[in-house]
């Protein structure tokens, strides 16, 4: 530990990570609840996704960018700046008279949201011991499942009582706040060392790589935009290829080569590439199996669904507070990322016809367990990244983590739908259609084993990688 800093409690930097982190989580569920109001009130069911897909896609671009940005110019800086974002972004959304202008209003949210998420963690790392990020990242997963959890209660609410803009005017006080607590905290300044020159090719390349993987999977199950999708992907390969002859040459790189060939944060990396996949695959697959074969509606789908959020958070809080107690790191996902692979291979068999209370519990098991990762990976890639690049470090994190959750949702979604029975329509499956006829109620629940052993194989990958990461203890 370096002697000649000071560091803070992770309480007290509670506040100034805790808000953004908050607004960054919360605005990505409030939003779902709001949907069907917006289609109602703008019309262009269709395009709704895109209000999610397009703040997710800014928040993958624009982590990396603030990292770098964080370095260069200081953290508290780039924050101020994240959150100036988000505020237009917020009352660009509320402002909205069409489906348009709401989903350029999410692009502006989530290029601010990104910076909140990646300069959030590199806070960590600036102002907090490294024995006491565990801790630290600990609070973190408490505020994410609090605003994971409040997010659809709040917004439902808001959205019966005040109308769906309210949902998006209601973030700003809570930015100004942020804004407020940060000029009132103490945050360390550091020099950049050398040019403080904008990697421009990087930044080029990262859109093609993020907008060509998007569209590839966007585009590709439809036969009159193959082509289209052909051409996503391909640019997405190129882009691959161009960042890693160029990165390598860049003054202020967004992934400096330097930082991944150290071992313990490649290997974090990948890992936190398939937790992303594991667990918006599985948020993802669990709507559709309760709606198809346990014929459950939104209410009960949801509830049922608190055991796995809920469960994610608290693990997420008692790992990182046990790193800090133990030092220990991968100790903890290596014992639990077993027990989620056994429980997902058992909703594949059982869960359509398991009792509603057994059904929690799984769920809250599989919480618990998939939910001991992202403290730890935190943790070790802070740790073992240089302080000259801790922002860049963390920024990957944020991007690492929403590239395998895209890619793994387009794999699952895949599997599903190939093995699913064609031809059926979709309202009457939604609606419970799907048991009247056995034989298509079979097809479905072999469709849905195939993507829940999909989802088990991504975490046996993540398991493995934890397996070899060689920081296995922080002092």
């Amino acid at each position: 530990m370096d002697q000649s800093r000071s560091y803070a409690s992770p309480f007290t930097l509670l506040p100034v990570i805790g808000i953004p982190v908050f607004l960054a989580i919360a605005n990505q569920t409030m939003i779902s609840v709001a949907l069907p109001d917006i289609g109602a009130d703008l019309g262009q069911i269709r395009r709704l996704p895109w209000l999610v897909m397009g703040y997710m896609l800014a928040l993958t671009v624009a982590g990396p960018v603030y990292g770098v940005l964080g370095d260069l110019w200081g953290r508290a800086r780039m924050m101020h700046l994240a959150l100036a974002v988000y505020i237009l972004g917020s009352v660009l959304c509320a402002a909205a008279t069409n489906i348009e202008f709401l989903a350029a209003g999410r692009l502006v949210q989530g290029l601010g949201g990104g910076g909140l998420m990646s300069l959030s963690q590199a806070l960590i790392a600036d102002m907090v011991a490294p024995r006491d990020r565990g801790r630290a990242q600990g609070n973190n997963a408490a505020i994410s499942v609090l605003a994971s959890t409040l997010g659809p209660l709040v917004g439902g609410v808001m959205v019966e009582a005040l109308g769906w803009r309210s949902i998006f005017l209601s973030t700003v006080p809570l930015a100004l706040l942020a804004m407020l607590v940060l000029a009132r905290h103490p945050v360390p300044m550091h020099q950049a060392q050398g040019r403080k020159r904008f990697d421009l090719g990087g930044f080029v390349a990262l859109l093609v790589l993020v907008f060509g993987v998007t569209a590839a999977i966007e585009l590709a199950g439809d036969s009159q935009t193959r082509l289209l999708a052909a051409l996503g992907a391909a640019g997405a390969v190129g882009a691959i290829a161009t960042l890693i002859r160029i990165e390598p040459r860049a003054a202020n790189p967004f992934f400096p080569p330097a930082l991944f060939r150290v071992p313990a944060i490649n290997r974090a990396s990948v890992m936190v590439f398939f937790h992303g996949a594991a667990l918006v695959s599985l948020v993802t697959t669990i709507p559709l199996f309760h709606a198809i074969l346990r014929t459950d509606g939104a209410l009960a789908t949801a509830t049922a669904m608190l055991a796995l959020t809920v469960g994610f958070g608290v693990a997420g809080f008692i790992t990182g507070n046990l790193v800090t107690m133990t030092g220990r790191t991968t100790l903890f996902p290596s014992l639990a990322l077993p027990v989620t692979v056994v429980m997902v291979l058992f909703l594949s068999v059982e869960g359509a016809t398991l009792a509603r209370g057994p059904l929690i519990g799984c769920y809250l098991v599989t919480g618990l367990s998939l939910g001991t990762v992202m403290s730890v990976m935190n943790t070790i890639i802070q740790h073992a990244a240089p302080r000259s690049v801790q922002g860049r470090a963390a920024g990957s994190v944020t991007f690492f983590r929403s590239i395998g959750a895209s890619v793994g949702t387009a794999i699952t979604s895949l599997v599903l739908f190939l093995v699913a029975p064609a031809g059926s329509d979709a309202g009457a499956i939604l609606s419970g259609g799907a048991g009247s006829d056995p034989a298509t109620h079979a097809a479905w629940q072999s469709a849905f084993q195939a993507t829940f052993v999909a989802i088990a194989a991504f975490i046996v990958i993540e398991w493995i990688m934890g397996l070899i990461n060689p920081a296995r203890q922080v002092e």
